[in-house]
């Protein structure tokens, strides 16, 4: 979890900002500096690690850098000078790897543990100096009195000192040992009551968030267990025509660490986030076809299906808006609930159908968080809510409870039914078959050797010239997403726990020198 951010300054200069992260039990004990100090550094069975990531604001040489880290630490550390080396060449390897030179934005990694310090740059993994003590000795760097960024320690205390983060904290801890004795057999179900305790307390530090423009409160939490992400006004030149509140799961809440991530968590309708929904509260009069005319052409350009889909969603939003008089006027609200199946529409509280099409929940989610955003203060908002170290860590929490309890509802499946283990995965992938490239007859294999299965082949040509035949391999969830290419496209590229690679397999059918290929790609 976030403890707290700071900077590296030299003199005036900004050299780098820098976040810790740590395990709960460190969080609880962030109430001063000294005991923050011996409780990062303490790697016990509680702690295993404590994590600093850099972040370049001042473009340095690998040399200069890893150098000055280097320096930082060697009065730190009771061990061979050679062992600081060690380090210092890990930082400069990786530096090397990425052209000399850590630009602004270039990111390091050093993961501090009783076995030594664990090296990452631009997150990719350089190795490890192995040697006992040297992940204190890093510790030392940050959070010893001369800390070579008191702001980083005077983030984590303030953050955490207070009598509602202590509270969080304290939850976390609890949650920690909660999954860990979950762990054995029948550890979840008995705790499945302390559970919703939990989430009871955390989300009681949850609050409501009054949208700036239009004074509009939107609560925390829907009855349906959607959590408030934030919220904005709608805009047509200097009218203010509705606020705006964005509804999703805990999954989405700790994904809230850029726009970009925030819009492919929103729409990827996964077994996590099965359902975003959109809360309008209108603050300008407008007849029936009026607001339900201007939503769908907000949504027409970013759908790709029938013309007659969007004419679906329209009459849903003036049917209602027509059995309360024919005017959504000041303080009449509208739900959009979202989803892989399309979007259902409620006006003041009532349901009035449901616009089912595949792609419909996802091109509804882009008016509000795409690019091109109908209201850029609700994403702006989104972003200042939860990308705070005490937000983050409820976020984190709400995600581990709901993780706990799927944990719980498993166990009980197990144990009180027979299960139907289906056909094996030899079965099933008996089934599969190669596919032969059209255009150059080109055979790919239906899976590879690393268990990525073969999702698709095509060609690649300049102008006539048939240039190389290439195939797609993925996961099973990517396999499952091929339902259109705009859900494809997002699935293939969303690197997560049910996805961790994507593999393009590419073979030549014209000759060309090794420049000439590797530019065209590049």
């Amino acid at each position: 979890y976030l403890v707290g951010a700071g900077v590296r300054k030299k003199s005036v200069i900004k050299v780098y900002a820098v976040a810790m992260y740590s395990t709960p039990n460190v969080l609880a004990s962030a109430a001063s500096s000294t005991i923050l100090h011996d409780s990062a550094r303490t790697f016990d069975s509680t702690l295993s690690m404590t994590s600093f990531i850099l972040e370049m604001v001042y473009s340095a040489g690998a040399e200069k850098i890893a150098g000055a880290i280097a320096e930082s630490v060697k009065p730190r550390y009771d061990g061979a000078a050679a062992d600081i080396g060690r380090l210092e060449s890990l930082i400069v390897e990786g530096v090397n790897a990425i052209g000399g030179q850590a630009t602004k934005g270039t990111t390091f990694r050093f993961d501090c543990s009783e076995e030594g310090v664990a090296v990452s740059v631009n997150g990719i993994e350089q190795g490890m100096a192995a040697f006992k003590g040297l992940g204190i000795a890093f510790v030392d760097v940050f959070m010893d009195d001369n800390s070579v960024s008191p702001t980083l320690k005077d983030s984590c205390v303030s953050t955490w000192s207070s009598s509602g983060n202590k509270s969080i904290a304290a939850s976390l801890v609890e949650l920690a040992s909660v999954s860990n004795q979950g762990d054995s057999k029948g550890g979840t179900t008995q705790h499945k009551p302390d559970n919703a305790a939990m989430r009871k307390k955390i989300e009681s530090q949850l609050n409501p968030i009054q949208e700036y423009a239009t004074s509009v409160k939107f609560n925390p939490k829907l009855e349906d267990g959607l959590y408030l992400v934030g919220a904005g006004v709608r805009k047509k030149s200097v009218v203010k025509v509705y606020a705006v509140a964005l509804y999703s799961s805990a999954s989405v809440l700790n994904s809230v660490s850029s726009p970009a991530a925030l819009h492919t968590a929103a729409r990827s309708f996964d077994v996590s986030t099965p359902l975003t929904s959109f809360v309008l509260e209108m603050t300008y009069s407008a007849s029936a076809e009026k607001i339900g005319g201007a939503i769908a052409d907000s949504v027409k350009p970013r759908y790709r299906g029938s013309a007659s889909d969007i004419s679906v969603l329209e009459s849903l939003i003036i049917e209602g808006v027509n059995k309360k008089g024919g005017q959504a006027i000041k303080g009449t609200t509208f739900r959009f609930d979202c989803s892989e199946e399309g979007v259902t529409v409620s006006v003041d509280g009532s349901v009035q159908g449901a616009a089912n099409f595949a792609g419909l929940g996802s091109a509804f989610v882009d008016v509000f968080l795409d690019d091109n955003a109908v209201s850029p203060t609700l994403v702006s908002s989104c972003m200042d809510t939860w990308s705070n170290p005490q937000a983050q860590t409820t976020a984190a929490s709400l995600l581990q409870l709901d993780q706990l309890d799927d944990d719980v509802t498993t166990d009980e499946q197990v144990s009180d039914e027979e299960v139907d283990e289906g056909p094996s995965l030899e079965e099933v992938e008996s089934q599969l078959r190669p596919i032969q490239e059209y255009a150059t007859g080109i055979m790919f294999t239906p899976t590879l050797d690393n268990g990525l299965y073969l999702v698709g082949a095509g060609v690649r040509k300049k102008s006539v010239i048939k240039v190389y035949a290439v195939a797609m391999y993925s996961t099973p969830n990517v396999l499952a997403s091929a339902a259109s290419s705009t859900i494809l496209h997002d699935s293939a590229r969303t690197f997560d726990s049910t996805l961790s690679m994507t593999s393009f397999i590419l073979e030549m059918v014209y000759s060309a020198g090794a420049e000439k290929i590797a530019g065209a790609i590049a």
